[in-house]
């Protein structure tokens, strides 16, 4: 997610900057073939997103595949001794955790551009149900007059508000024009001035260009170019609906000077969070005056030809940004997943280890507190990756192959590992079993904090509570044996497997016998895994030698 909207936002600039060139360049057109431009840039830029999986032949490889192969297992030592450790080691600031936060922080700031962006919605609407529909007078007379030579299906909705303020004009299927409180006292001339200006925002549809952009300023909240591209459009929307005003026969210097009136007396900027068009918006005045009295603008409509080789141009323009976004992210790769233990729950720290031998390439991260890695950046081949984590058997995958632009997900579930023991026998053919560390009835099992515990992977490792020491068997010579035990969940030695010797070889019988006897009486307070007791191996290490 953090990389696409990187990437995605790499493109829009570059589109958003292009645009903005392009705007400096047109300087002496009309403000109408400038806003167009604009228009036309923030709504490719917009499309990026959609553009870019379409984008002639740059992307060589699928989006996405899934890998769920079952993982190596393999025991990473003893459980005891990982467990004690009191201290963790350092641990580094994983990118995937950084990305994460990153995608945080970009989701924040556009739920609140869009929080309040809903705000002026509500707004609007709250002050066209508490507005009085304007049905006769000059008001009326003028927008029927006017909507027709704006060539207009049907006039828009005139509504009078109690608000000293409201004058603007916004709406799709139904327009609505909405006027202050004193606007039935208006002379005709400002009337006409003031419908001829909004119902020129209504015939070129500002209004759905506008919130469309503030939409786009909201999801790239970060970004300046897209904010100051989004004021530039405001502008050069209404220096054209001024345009078109004049066009009605209306003087320059008279224009001028009731703009100026309605913006002392409207004074919009107590309405700056309504996503309003509106005539008299104090931050682009000066510029809108000096327009005005100035001959030498042009002021000319924008005529289909131009608009149709703008939108050839910057939609050609886009695919290539496009294009080119996709080829780059092509050639990396991503390795992703989560790590969960036996019970589902996700394991914190893990160390994630994905290396390329043939490249002599190694990379390392951390899961997060939800269990979450992710490796970015990664070049296509063949790889190993290995899961590390105390007191949890190690995972390993070998052969991982990633082709470029792939994202491979690989969700791991880690298990609890052996606890291990080593044992030395000295004895002779007459010695009698011996028991330690026990007498009386079973201990009760004391309450387990990792119980309490959000994180997955919480180890408490089994206590021996009942101690059998091997009986060194008659006439052997000594030698070792290896087994392997299982401690049930009630701390009993469920069974007891001979292995073999410390050298990989068969294990002498009589001794083999011994040992399993002695290990089968052993007793445990049990393993606990996120405080539920659960069955551990445990790998005994026996040493038979004479005095």
């Amino acid at each position: 997610m953090t990389l696409l909207l990187l990437n995605t936002t790499i493109k829009v600039s570059i589109i958003v900057l292009a645009a903005l060139a392009a705007t400096a360049m047109l300087r002496f057109r009309s403000a109408a073939v400038r806003h167009f431009v604009l228009a036309i840039a923030l709504a490719c830029a917009a499309a990026t997103p959609a553009v870019r999986l379409v984008a002639p032949a740059w992307q060589a490889a699928p989006r996405m595949q899934l890998l769920d192969r079952p993982l190596a297992v393999f025991d990473d030592g003893p459980l005891s001794r990982a467990a004690v450790v009191s201290t963790p080691a350092q641990r580094s600031i994983a990118p995937a955790s950084l990305m994460r936060a990153a995608a945080i922080v970009w989701a924040t700031g556009a739920g609140l551009s869009l929080l309040t962006l809903f705000a002026g919605f509500a707004r609007l609407s709250w002050i066209a149900s508490h507005a009085t529909a304007v049905v006769d007078g000059p008001w009326m007379r003028t927008a029927s007059e006017l909507a027709r030579a704006c060539r207009l299906r049907r006039v828009p909705l005139v509504l009078q508000s109690d608000h000293p303020s409201a004058l603007g004009t916004w709406g799709v299927w139904r327009p609505k024009v909405v006027l202050p409180a004193d606007a039935r006292s208006w002379p005709d001339e400002r009337i006409r001035i003031v419908l001829g200006h909004e119902l020129a925002h209504v015939s070129r549809r500002d209004w759905v260009v506008q919130t469309a952009a503030e939409l786009l300023c909201a999801l790239y909240w970060f970004n300046p170019l897209v904010w100051l591209a989004a004021r530039r459009l405001r502008l050069e929307s209404e220096q054209a609906c001024d345009d078109a005003v004049l066009a009605l026969g209306v003087e320059g210097a008279d224009y001028a000077s009731e703009l100026v009136d309605l913006a002392r007396a409207c004074r919009p900027e107590r309405l700056l969070l309504v996503p309003t068009a509106t005539i008299a918006r104090p931050s682009s005045l000066e510029r809108r005056v000096r327009a005005m009295l100035n001959a030498t603008v042009n002021r000319d409509p924008l005529t289909r030809s131009a608009s149709i080789a703008a939108a050839l141009v910057l939609a050609v323009v886009t695919v290539l940004v496009a294009g080119l976004g996709v080829s780059a992210q092509s050639q990396f790769a991503t390795v992703s997943g989560t790590v969960t233990d036996q019970h589902g729950r996700p394991i914190k720290g893990v160390r994630l280890v994905l290396s390329n031998g043939a490249a002599q390439t190694k990379n390392e991260v951390k899961s997060d507190a939800s269990g979450y890695y992710e490796f970015v950046g990664i070049p296509s081949g063949t790889y190993e990756l290995m899961f590390e984590s105390p007191g949890m058997a190690y995972l390993k995958r070998e052969g991982l192959t990633v082709a470029s632009g792939q994202a491979v997900q690989i969700n791991a579930v880690m298990k609890i590992g052996s606890v291990e023991e080593t044992i030395s026998v000295y004895g002779t053919p007459d010695e009698q079993p011996l028991v330690r560390g026990y007498s009386g009835p079973r201990p009760a099992d004391k309450p387990d904090a990792c119980a309490q515990s959000a994180s997955g992977g919480c180890i408490r490792p089994p206590v021996k509570i009942k101690d059998v020491r091997p009986v060194y068997p008659l006439g052997s010579r000594g030698g070792t044996v290896e087994l392997i035990a299982t401690i049930g969940a009630d701390g009993l030695v469920n069974g007891v497997d001979v292995i073999s010797n410390r050298d990989g070889g068969p294990a002498e019988i009589a001794l083999a016998d011994a040992a399993a006897e002695a290990v089968q009486q052993w007793e445990f307070m049990p393993t606990h895994l996120d405080g539920k007791p659960i069955e551990t191996n445990m790998k005994v290490h026996v040493t038979f030698a004479t005095r």
